[in-house]
């Protein structure tokens, strides 16, 4: 077909808002930088996190560590669920490198590497390794050590670490969260269920380690960059009479054989909860003198960093909650990356930002997100590296340059009130996370926010100033169901009295007429589901749910409209009045792609066989203009999803419009209204991206 009319970018939305899993500096160019998320794909900076671009070309976006090759400035290897996957542009693209492994599959992982490793004594020679430090999926070459003798050209499998040791036997092993080469040049790997191991002879053989003087099991190890007698261990909490401990860190001077306490003046916390105990994930030690030590609290209660400067014997606390200003909420629970360029200088990253500090943990600064204007400290713009899992996209069709973006997590209700150049928080008396679903504005300066996630919910926002401030209804008190009733689904304001709204509840539709404050179930709704008003008839909506699509004018009758049957995709209804509809995913496959109903004619057209389709909006100015967005889930080699399509004759022929496109999951989109060439859509944990489409370009099959 014709080229793309359309290039996608970044919206930069604050802050990262999926699990960062790696991040590694160049040894070549300290300002270089590539990162890896658990499905985020990968993200690269050459300004030291100033700025990122995400890195292009990945079948799926599930990624482990990175490894820069020692002697190649611009080759980088990382690993992911998928495999071993190489750059030769700096992390800019990617391509696959598995040849030898088992082939991918379209409905599993088949060869999940965490590591690559290079060997520096033998030309072209590399080491990949099975498992997930994020634990992320298992398969059977978990536990997995490969080989290549030609630059990952092909690889060999040379054998398995198993809680029982090393064997050339191909069986499933232990998840390998880690692998390094020591300073004595000796190989390591350390996995969850056996914990360390040591090769000697260039990665052919290992040895699993014992060590004394830790009275719990390992959580990692980690060996000093330069002096090869000295070990750090972490350890995790343990049980001691009935009573539940922190976690600690044990220093070894003697290579490993035994371990003494590490940890002294480090405030830790118990607790019977683990997620609010004390307990680290692995330490960081700087290359270069003076070889400066950091460790995180993963504590939800003591999330801190902590800085040695003198090989453990004293921490000091670098960053807390109360000491870091981010756009996102999680506190500084991490893992950490020290430069090998300047020893002042180290990042730490978790499930919401990237951190960095350039006084040696004293001070860190939010990596994922700024503040572009310092008379407003409550907005923030993102740096190029997003990860949320976008769930709506939603203009203010009665305010020019606002709108709110909604995504999973601690996403709930990111409001713009300048044109995608800066968002706030919708802040409200409700815990940030669970999520975010929908939004719905009126033309008094009334919002309303859906929330919910994992089968619960943070009740219903409500803003009657624009956006300006907040509050968050939810229970019996306010007439709504309780955290547990699951997740809202959409939600609709009356354009002219801001103070009626109704949102959906999987049990029914809830309405409110004095602007949120109490809220009572329509007990004459008859059914319920995804929505959508005709914007040529208000008051008129489309619904769609497992029994078909249905046309109501209150809710209470309806009028069946056909395609019935299970089936993953959204509703629209564009400026004609006609009615789009996606199904993908799951059910019928000869039913599945993109349908439209003619009210004048009643009758249904299918616009476009995407077996995968998610999402679609119709241009509110040309209803002959429409994108469409495919989705599928993660847990597989191929991510499945075909990018985006769109057609400027009203579907009747369609062009893919993939460039700049990072992840192509895609599970919201949508028009400005006030500026209809451009076009926001959400990706399944690449956060938002944004292109303009020229009303002016006729697209060619």
């Amino acid at each position: 077909g014709a080229a793309p009319s359309l290039v996608w970018e970044p919206l930069r939305e604050p802050g990262c808002g999926g699990a960062i899993v790696s991040l590694s500096v160049s040894p070549h160019d300290a300002a270089h930088l590539v990162s890896g998320g658990d499905m985020l794909g990968t993200a690269v900076s050459f300004d030291g996190g100033e700025n990122w671009r995400p890195g292009l070309g990945l079948p799926s976006y599930e990624m482990a560590s990175v490894t820069f090759h020692p002697m190649k400035t611009n080759v980088v290897w990382i690993g992911s669920c998928m495999g071993p996957f190489v750059s030769t542009d700096g992390g800019r693209s990617w391509e696959s490198r598995r040849r030898g492994m088992p082939p991918p599959s379209r409905g599993r992982y088949t060869a999940i590497v965490e590591k690559i490793l290079v060997d520096t004594d033998t030309p072209g020679r590399l080491l990949a390794f099975g498992g997930s430090s994020r634990r992320w999926s298992r398969c059977g070459t978990t536990g997995a050590v490969w080989a290549s003798d030609n630059d990952g050209g092909d690889w060999r499998r040379v054998g398995t670490l198993t809680k029982d040791g090393f064997t050339t036997n191909g069986v499933e092993g232990v998840n390998i969260i880690k692998a390094w080469k020591g300073a004595d040049g000796r190989y390591h790997a350390f996995a969850d269920e056996a914990g360390w191991f040591i090769s000697s002879d260039r990665g052919k053989t290992w040895v699993r380690r014992q060590v004394e003087g830790i009275p719990t099991h390992l959580a990692s190890v980690t060996t000093h960059p330069i002096e090869t007698g000295i070990v750090w261990a972490v350890a995790a909490p343990r049980n001691a009479e009935g009573c539940l401990l922190p976690g600690g860190l044990y220093r070894s001077t003697d290579g490993g054989r035994t371990f003494q306490p590490g940890d002294g003046g480090i405030r830790k916390t118990a607790d019977a909860n683990p997620n609010l105990m004390s307990h680290f994930a692995d330490i960081e030690i700087s290359p270069l003198p003076p070889h400066r030590m950091y460790v995180s609290d993963m504590s939800w209660h003591s999330t801190a960093i902590w800085t040695s400067d003198d090989g453990g014997r004293s921490w000091r606390k670098g960053a807390d909650r109360k000491s870091i200003a981010t756009a996102c909420f999680a506190g500084p629970g991490c893992r950490l990356a020290a430069s090998p360029a300047d020893a002042r200088t180290a990042y730490a990253y978790n499930s919401e930002y990237v951190l960095k500090t350039v006084d040696g943990g004293r001070t860190w600064t939010d990596m994922t997100a700024l503040r572009p204007d310092v008379a407003k400290p409550d907005n923030w713009r993102g740096r190029g590296w997003n990860g949320w899992c976008s769930k709506a996209i939603v203009f203010n069709p009665y305010r020019r340059g606002q709108s709110v973006v909604q995504m999973m997590d601690a996403g709930r209700g990111w409001i713009s009130d300048d044109g995608l150049q800066s968002w706030h928080y919708a802040n409200g008396e409700a815990s940030p996370w669970l999520g975010g679903v929908s939004a719905a504005f009126s033309r008094d300066g009334s919002v309303y926010l859906t929330t919910g996630q994992f089968g619960a919910n943070n009740g219903v926002a409500v803003s009657r100033d624009g956006g300006t401030t907040w509050r968050v209804r939810q229970g019996a008190a306010h007439g709504l169901p309780e955290a547990d009733a699951g997740e809202y689904g959409g939600v609709w304001a009356d354009p002219d009295r801001g103070c009626r709204a109704f949102v959906i509840l999987k049990d029914g539709l809830y309405r409110t007429e004095d602007g949120g404050e109490t809220w009572k179930k329509d007990e004459t709704a008859a059914t319920t589901g995804d929505f959508a008003e005709d914007p040529t008839h208000p008051g008129r909506f489309y619904v769609r749910n497992a029994q078909g699509v249905f046309e109501t004018d209150d809710w209470r009758d309806f009028r069946p409209l056909g395609l019935p049957g299970e089936s993953d995709g959204r509703i629209a209804c564009d400026g004609r009045g006609r009615v789009l509809v996606c199904r993908g995913r799951t059910g019928d496959a000869t039913r599945r792609g993109l349908w439209r109903y003619d009210p004048r004619t009643k009758e249904w057209t299918r616009l476009h066989g995407e077996t995968l389709a998610c999402a679609v909006a119709a241009d509110p100015s040309d209803p002959a203009r429409i994108i469409l967005t495919t989705a599928d889930n993660p847990y597989h080699d191929f991510a499945g999803g075909h990018g985006v399509w769109i057609s400027a004759d009203d579907g009747t022929t369609w062009a893919r419009a993939n460039d700049g496109l990072h992840v192509r999951r895609l599970t919201c989109v949508a028009f400005d209204p006030f500026d209809p060439e451009l076009v926001v859509a959400g990706t399944g944990g690449g956060g938002f991206v944004r292109a303009r489409w020229p009303k002016n370009r006729i697209e060619q099959p």
